[in-house]
């Protein structure tokens, strides 16, 4: 008795894309979770600011806002 397996167009198309669809949650966990889970890794390293979130940090004023009312110097 001889068995012959088929796979039609179909059904690798399906494959395929459930394994692209398991990649690309992969990545969309990893960027959501990563720095999280690396921060419980990395434990032993002290937490330090990146010298751009400090920049950004103080200045919280949106650069499109109406400068404050001073009262004029006499």
């Amino acid at each position: 008795m001889h068995i012959f397996a088929y796979l039609d167009p179909g059904s690798v198309s399906a494959a395929l894309a459930a394994v692209l669809a398991g990649v690309a949650g992969i990545g969309a966990a990893i960027r959501t979770f990563g720095s999280n889970l690396k921060s419980k890794l990395m434990f032993w390293k002290k937490d330090e600011p990146a010298p751009e979130a400090a920049a950004t940090a103080t200045s919280a004023a949106p650069t499109d806002a109406p400068a404050e009312d001073k009262p004029a110097e006499q």
